[in-house]
């Protein structure tokens, strides 16, 4: 049994603060030196994450499904509820919205845009950012998921072409535990029942020329499949709320700009994975669409809490919601 599966109740609580990004674009946001126990830092406060449900089968490595640890039915009808179709400028092809549960309701709005404005979805790729330290860079995993709607079944040709071509390993604890991918197969599997999925988490370690890789091979992936490819970002880490929206601003311009040079360059102050945040960029102008800004809040107004500097005395983080079509 692996570390972090012993830990799953502590981080189960530390996630109900939120969840943290690299500080720069070379160094994981760890705190530990073992293979996935390193507890990411605190950003903000919310009690958005469901907490891990410990005693479900594959905690215990009896399953061949992957679990979505952090869902919870209340929460998920409440953002269900908060959610809304985005405009578009014809067919959703690639997006990005967040992991953090906190803004459940942008994840909802994502996925239920795709739902109405793409006439058939083979696959849902996930491209989200690493949170534990780990040997690998790249990780994957070729089993499906369980969740409360049905099984989401993974895209094992899509799968493969990750570990062939980007020398992706195969980890199916690190996909489960990691909310980054996992907080997204429940919206996925609501509102595009009949799609496969087929999950990436990236490092921040992972090499500099990863943008152009793998933007490549999805751009790929969207020529032999009817593929929907989403990924998985949150925004400014641990500022106050006046000066993460300045970053915001910045990011903003960067993103519609497709000034990926740019972006490859920030830090926590703008995005939790640059190299997450510019594949999109560069995977929209391989596909020819147009990027806009469809959502945008951070955990003090997406909560609707009043500001309070001692609630949010490690600062907020920030979400967007960017289309593609």
């Amino acid at each position: 049994m692996k570390t972090y599966k012993l830990i799953a109740p502590l981080l189960a609580a530390i996630f109900a603060a939120g969840c943290g990004g690299n500080t720069n674009a070379a160094e994981p946001d760890v705190t530990g030196t073992s293979v996935i126990s390193a507890v990411p830092e605190i950003s903000d406060t919310t009690e958005d994450i469901a907490p891990v449900n410990s005693s479900s089968p594959s905690a215990h490595g009896y399953s061949e499904l992957l679990n979505c640890l952090y869902f919870d039915r209340q929460k998920f009808d409440y953002h269900l509820s908060r959610s809304r179709i985005s405009d578009t400028n014809g067919e959703l092809l690639c997006g990005v919205a967040p992991h953090h549960l906190a803004a459940g309701h942008f994840i909802a709005g994502l996925y239920q845009t795709a739902a109405a404005t793409r006439k058939k979805t083979d696959t849902v790729i996930v491209v989200a950012p690493m949170h534990y330290e780990s040997e690998n860079t790249l990780c994957t995993s070729r089993r499906s998921w369980n969740t409360e709607f049905g099984t989401a079944e993974n895209d094992t040709e899509i799968t493969e072409m990750f570990c062939s071509e980007l020398g992706a390993a195969r980890d199916d604890d690190m996909t489960e535990f990691d909310h980054s991918a996992s907080s997204h197969i429940p919206y996925i599997k609501y509102f595009l029942p009949d799609a496969k999925v087929a999950c990436l988490l990236v490092s921040p370690r992972e090499a500099a020329d990863i943008p152009q890789r793998l933007s490549e091979l999805l751009a790929k992936a969207a020529e032999i499949r009817s593929c929907l490819i989403t990924f998985s970002i949150d925004f400014s880490h641990y500022l106050q709320p006046d000066e993460a929206e300045l970053h915001d601003a910045e990011t903003l311009e960067a993103v519609t700009s497709c000034d990926t040079a740019r972006i490859e360059r920030f830090t926590n102050n703008n995005v939790d994975t640059p190299y997450c945040l510019s594949t999109f960029v560069r995977l929209s102008e391989k596909l020819g669409s147009t990027i806009s800004a469809a959502e945008h809040g951070n955990t003090f107004t997406v909560g609707e809490l009043p500001y309070s500097p001692m609630l949010f005395e490690d600062g907020v983080t920030s979400y967007f919601v960017f289309t593609a079509s």
